[in-house]
């Protein structure tokens, strides 16, 4: 979801007058601010993080705010890249706001990477990712769907095991038992340590780093200023 805030006497002709001569040769660089980053959702799953920049411009004269692009980083994980054109002005000397939302997914977001980069197996990389979790606002994911994957892709395939028993092959039942009791031994492990790893993560503080570039315009100028803040979440 995109906010944008501007005051209300704000022209849009204003603009037009780079176009006819008055005005600058060259544009100052406008200058963005991280008033915060919040959460407006947070779930077992999900959470929605919303972003609030301001844009300042530092010029005598209005400008138009062509783009603002940026990727969000927090608790030292990847969360998103954003690229919003609001394309409306910003008065001489004046500022305006923009909010936006970012959509981090367990699963995804924090999960997957630890799978991909790091080579871990899905159960392993969800007890890790309980630590950022937490740190960012979620709640206790429903791992047991993680912890049951993982063991059902261990398993004997279940024609195997229904001959086995038909046939009364002992080889076979003993394996199978044994199979099963090696899932359930690990099944307990894992629940264990999702246990123990939520209770020792902390929640607070957050840090959460905003990195990108925003681009003005007056008439035929252009300027683009890049920004690298950072926002602390208690």
């Amino acid at each position: 979801m995109r906010k944008y805030y501007l005051p209300i006497a704000v022209l849009m002709i204003a603009v037009m007058l780079g176009s006819a001569g008055c005005g600058p040769s060259e544009l100052k660089p406008c200058t963005v601010e991280l008033g915060y980053v919040s959460n407006e959702w947070q779930g077992s799953e999900t959470i929605i993080a919303n972003v609030f920049l301001t844009v300042k411009n530092p010029n005598s004269v209005p400008v138009m705010l062509e783009s603002v692009s940026y990727t969000l980083n927090g608790a030292n994980n990847f969360l998103g890249t954003k690229t919003l054109t609001p394309s409306f002005i910003i008065p001489a000397n004046g500022s305006a706001n923009l909010s936006n939302d970012t959509i981090i997914d367990y699963a995804g977001t924090i999960v997957t990477p630890l799978v991909l980069n790091k080579a871990l197996d899905s159960g392993t990389a969800a007890v890790m990712a309980l630590v950022p979790w937490k740190q960012l606002g979620g709640k206790t994911p429903p791992l047991w769907a993680t912890a049951v994957g993982t063991a059902l892709a261990k398993a004997p395939p279940a024609d195997n095991i229904t001959a086995a028993l038909t046939n009364g092959d002992s080889a076979n039942i003993a394996a199978a038992i044994n199979t099963f009791a090696a899932i359930k031994g690990g099944f307990d492990k894992t629940a264990g340590a999702v246990g123990a790893t939520w209770a020792k993560a902390v929640d607070s503080p957050c840090v959460y780093n905003v990195k990108g570039t925003a681009t003005i315009s007056y008439g035929t100028l252009s300027k683009t200023s890049a920004f690298d803040l950072k926002y602390e979440r208690k």
